[in-house]
């Protein structure tokens, strides 16, 4: 491992005119970026509020009928592998300068199939999704899983490239899907009432909290592009260019 230091590219002397704005503006990102983890971190809390409610009125058995038969549509009844198929996990969503950004349409562009999860907070959906994936493992298969960015072990999206079937909680599918499965319909209905005023609540808590995060996250972002400005008119660039030659050259040499 070789660690390549663009520090020795800066004009020094230009740098150090500049150390007392650029410590400041470092210091006002960190302390931004602090607050919207901070509100993140309360929002994830709110999350699982509305999610307990949900799965004190989630009838359990349905969802795994319903499982079990997507199951062996999706599988058609498959043996096992003796060979157990890769998974890899990833986001395909997060929480930016710019408000939420998605790629599931990019992720699920090959897939013919795509099977569409609706359901609130704790409805079922990743626990359907872990069920199908691990099912899809055992038979040998390749499996991609995208995880939710805010609460990890929550499950957004699966990919099987080789079936080139995904199933998937985000809305971008709402309409344009293969099946829809509608785990809302398997919440009893006396339960959901109950928490419904409570739900309601948490979910613009929850609303403002991300939204006040998100504020934060571009605020840093915004200071970190003017602190930039003092590295860019100090940065040697035409020297930088010719390292990325010489480390281009080094680089295919190793691939021969």
């Amino acid at each position: 491992m070789e660690i390549i230091h663009l520090g020795d590219y800066w004009d020094v002397e230009g740098m150090e005119k500049n150390k007392k704005e650029i410590i400041k503006c470092n210091k006002e990102v960190g302390r931004l970026f602090r607050r919207a983890y901070k509100y993140l971190a309360s929002a994830r809390y709110v999350y699982e509020s509305i999610e307990d409610k949900n799965k004190e009125a989630l009838e359990f058995g349905l969802t795994n009928v319903v499982c079990d038969t997507l199951i062996k549509e999706i599988f058609c009844g498959q043996e096992a592998s003796v060979i157990e198929g890769k998974q890899r996990h990833l986001f395909g969503s997060a929480y930016t300068p710019t408000g939420w950004v998605e790629y599931t349409e990019s992720i699920l562009q090959n897939a013919e199939r795509v099977y569409y999860l609706k359901g609130d907070i704790g409805s079922g959906k990743t626990t359907m999704m872990r069920k199908i994936y691990k099912r899809a493992t055992e038979l040998g298969y390749y499996v991609e899983v995208y995880h939710t960015p805010l609460k990890p072990n929550k499950i957004e999206t699966i990919y099987i490239p080789k079936l080139k079937v995904g199933l998937t909680s985000s809305k971008c599918y709402s309409q344009k899907n293969f099946k829809l499965v509608d785990l809302e319909s398997f919440l009893v209905e006396d339960i959901v009432s109950k928490y419904k005023n409570e739900i309601e609540e948490d979910r613009k808590i929850f609303e403002f909290l991300i939204a006040t995060a998100i504020s934060n996250i571009s605020a840093a972002k915004k200071m970190h592009d003017d602190m930039e400005y003092f590295y860019i008119e100090n940065m040697d660039f035409s020297s930088v260019n010719e390292l990325e030659k010489t480390l281009i050259m080094r680089i295919l040499k190793y691939d021969k």
